[in-house]
């Protein structure tokens, strides 16, 4: 057995702690932000807060910029209109939509309100991009 680290896909891990966590709240269309970051040069103390967005995400994320450093960031929100790039027939039917991204990697998650879920790469969603101006994280490849 190789005792070569393996990589962990943040992004893909925080939109499903995200997506599962909101999964039954389909009443409120505010986003909400999910924040995983290390707190200290230990690489034990990592934090992860979640917050209902009040304001717009460049506004909720500038008071945090001095926790540490971000790790991944997730963004959910409930809409009957999913982004055009998603290819998902807009009928006017609820949809969750998760988008996380990290340094290497961007992933979302579509819940519907039947609790079926599809998995989809974040590259090139509006939202994804915005993140990663903000952040600075290095857009995916």
């Amino acid at each position: 057995m190789s005792n070569e680290a393996v990589a962990t896909d943040m992004a893909r891990v925080l939109a499903e702690l995200l997506d599962t966590a909101l999964a039954d709240r389909w009443d409120d269309d505010e986003p909400t932000l999910a924040l995983l970051w290390q707190a200290s040069d230990d690489p034990d103390d990592l934090r992860i807060a979640v917050k209902r967005l009040e304001a717009s995400v460049e506004d909720e994320l500038v008071p945090l910029s001095d926790l540490g450093i971000y790790l991944a960031v997730a963004h959910s929100t409930v809409t009957r209109e999913p982004p055009a790039e998603l290819l998902v027939p807009s009928d006017g039917t609820l949809v969750r939509v998760t988008v996380a991204i990290d340094h290497k990697s961007e992933s979302g998650v579509l819940r519907h309100p039947n609790g079926t879920t599809q998995w989809f790469g974040a590259v090139g969603l509006p939202v994804a991009r915005l993140l990663n101006s903000i952040l600075g994280f290095e857009p995916a490849a």
